[in-house]
């Protein structure tokens, strides 16, 4: 089930990819058929370690020894596993309900996992503790929750569906064991407003999310102690933002060369670079490294989605993958701390 092989790289640019490191991402034909893959930087081999079976986004523990990701679960429904960069240590995760939605994150200290699970919009998000096995509901039942990330090892952002059916909207609620309160402190303004795909870096210093507070999608970024900014500030869409490790950085999608692309800005300089966009392909899915001096990223300009890096000037690209498959979500491999 395992397979390794080496990648035949191509390059784009002048300069050189980073020499270490690695890249986990998705990699497939069709949805049914995607399976978790590892490359090591170093030697540009590619490891198979999912089961390959509608695997979801792959998420790295902080201290990069383990491997989550949702996937088709052994009897029914889907469920997380957890597996090692080598593909070794495999553990199939208990779940009460059947259907788990993805990506699972990892709480900063690493001890637990979140996600949710429910039915269509009816999600509630579920923690499971590591050390123990066990998976309890957070945020109570009083709003239907989707996409949490962790704020801090006791609490997550997480975006709550609110309103009658047919006029519904979306809030962020600050989630805790003990229940779901709306996030007002993180959001730019007041009005009823949809919020969407949170964001936070490693030490919790700064929170992006997805608003249509001034009209099109735009990028908002709460740092803490200096409020929220409208960072983007652009007429056309931006979305999905990824906050830089050390939380300088928050990397972007937007349409503003006409195309899908990539872009990066300092919350509080509030200064926009682009990083790769072009007018000829898309470019999307930006993943930084641990040291927030590159971006791996999803690039059709070679015509199929391939996994590509890039240095922060957008000057030194370089095609990671060149095989047959459609490249998806990627995330780099924290450096250990011990």
């Amino acid at each position: 089930m395992i397979a390794t092989f080496l990648l035949l790289a191509a390059t784009s640019g002048l300069g050189t990819a980073p020499s270490s490191g690695q890249i986990a991402f998705l990699a497939g034909v069709e949805q049914e058929d995607r399976c978790v893959h590892v490359l090591d930087l170093a030697n540009g081999s590619l490891l198979r370690v999912g089961q390959g079976k509608r695997d979801g986004a792959p998420n790295w523990s902080p201290d990069g020894a383990w491997l989550a990701y949702v996937t088709d679960a052994p009897d029914k429904g889907t469920g997380v596993r957890l597996v090692h960069a080598d593909g070794t240590g495999e553990q199939i995760l208990r779940h009460s309900a059947e259907n788990v939605m993805g990506p699972a994150r990892w709480s900063p200290n690493g001890t637990k996992l979140a996600y949710t699970s429910g039915e269509g919009l009816i999600q509630r998000v579920m923690v499971y503790d590591i050390e123990s096995g066990e998976e309890t509901a957070w945020g109570g039942d009083t709003v239907p929750l989707l996409h949490p990330v962790w704020a801090d090892d006791s609490r997550i952002v997480a975006v709550g569906v609110v309103g009658l059916p047919g006029e519904q909207t979306t809030d962020l609620y600050w989630v805790t064991p003990k229940g779901a309160n709306p996030a007002a402190d993180l959001l730019a303004s007041t009005g009823i407003y949809a919020e969407w795909a949170p964001a936070t870096d490693a030490e919790g210093r700064a929170v992006a999310y997805e608003s249509n507070d001034g009209g099109d999608r735009e990028v908002f970024v709460h740092v803490m102690k200096l409020g929220t900014v409208d960072v983007s500030n652009h007429r056309t869409p931006d979305w999905n933002p990824v906050v830089s490790p050390d939380g300088e950085w928050v990397a972007f999608e937007s349409f503003r060369k006409g195309r899908r692309g990539i872009f990066r800005v300092n919350p509080v300089r509030v200064l926009v670079y682009e990083v790769a966009a072009s007018t000829d392909w898309n470019d999307w899915a930006p993943a930084w490294s641990p040291d927030g001096s590159w971006v791996a990223f999803i690039s059709n300009r070679t015509g199929t989605p391939k996994l590509h890096v890039t240095d922060l000037t957008g000057e030194n690209v370089k095609a990671l993958t060149d095989h047959r498959l459609q490249d998806l979500a990627p995330a780099w491999r924290p450096e250990s701390k011990q």
